[in-house]
């Protein structure tokens, strides 16, 4: 995958407005979105709604009794309740998605938001850090070929999952793929997507699943797909695709593949508020 970003900075160009006054207002202002309902922390997934009906969903995601149960489970198996990871291609590396708030100087909040440096503070070391399961290319069957991983960190043998989960042994996983995908290949994205859950699972690390803002495969058939697998598994979905629809051209530049400025900032900072609410939700379930 080439620059996702038009300017030669993507760092800095990510940092200028998230988590600001800007962006507050903006957000809270607009009315073709449900945004103030979006941004709070307590938003439920509606389980009556059908993944068909996946353009519905809340932005940020509820914590299920599923989840909840993947959580305890890992506690049994000593993952570290500081730490999470990403899964995608380069828009999920700490560049240009969450990685400013292992950065004091390059975010601030403003009242209403204050609530979120205690998440900042809950994984703070996760956020800048570079995964195996996150570059520029990858597509869903990536992380399971041993020839992916990073050979400076990883056995000759493991798979880019295998090597990140024994690496760092997360409680969640923010996996959000799709944009390196074939046209008609739905059924197989699936497929390997329900691999990375069922791996997840069986480690005791909760799969976060986020809708994307583009529509690469021409009819959003992968988005359904992440909905019908959050959906049938009862695991958070991230619905980033609604975040963006305030923004101009979904947040997407002309290329209507790669995010804008405001798209980057709009996917970290919700990224964060779905980290909080869940964290919170766990926090109260169990106290490490």
């Amino acid at each position: 995958m080439s620059d996702p970003t038009s300017t030669p900075n993507p760092p800095t160009a990510t940092s200028t407005r998230l988590p600001s006054q800007t962006i507050t207002a903006t957000l809270v202002e607009t009315p073709t979105i449900t945004a103030t309902a979006s941004l709070t922390p307590t938003a439920t997934q509606d389980t009556h709604l059908p993944p068909s009906m996946w353009r519905q969903w809340p932005i940020v995601p509820a914590l299920s009794a599923r989840a909840v149960d993947i959580y305890q489970k890992g506690q049994q198996l000593g993952n570290d309740p500081h730490s999470f990871i990403r899964i995608g291609d380069c828009q999920s590396e700490p560049e240009v998605f969450l990685g400013i708030y292992d950065d004091p100087k390059r975010y601030y909040f403003t009242a209403n938001f204050k609530y979120l440096q205690r998440t900042v503070d809950q994984f703070t070391g996760s956020f800048a850090r570079s995964n195996v399961t996150a570059r520029r290319g990858f597509g869903i069957a990536s992380v399971f070929s041993p020839l992916q991983n990073d050979p400076t960190v990883c056995q000759s043998n493991e798979t880019p999952l295998d090597c990140e989960y024994r690496l760092h042994k997360p409680i969640i996983a923010l996996i959000s793929m799709g944009t390196n995908w074939c046209k008609g290949c739905s059924a197989k994205f699936e497929e390997y997507l329900r691999m990375v859950v069922d791996y997840s699972i069986e480690h005791g690390i909760i799969p976060i699943l986020s809708t994307k803002a583009d529509e690469v495969e021409g009819d959003n058939s992968l988005n359904a797909v992440v909905a019908k697998v959050a959906y049938e598994y009862e695991l958070p979905m991230g619905n980033f695709w609604a975040a963006v629809q305030y923004l101009p051209n979904g947040g997407l530049q002309k290329d209507n593949i790669y995010l804008t400025v405001e798209g980057w900032n709009e996917r970290s900072f919700t990224g964060l508020q779905t980290l909080d609410a869940l964290w919170t939700a766990l926090s109260k379930t169990n106290n490490p």
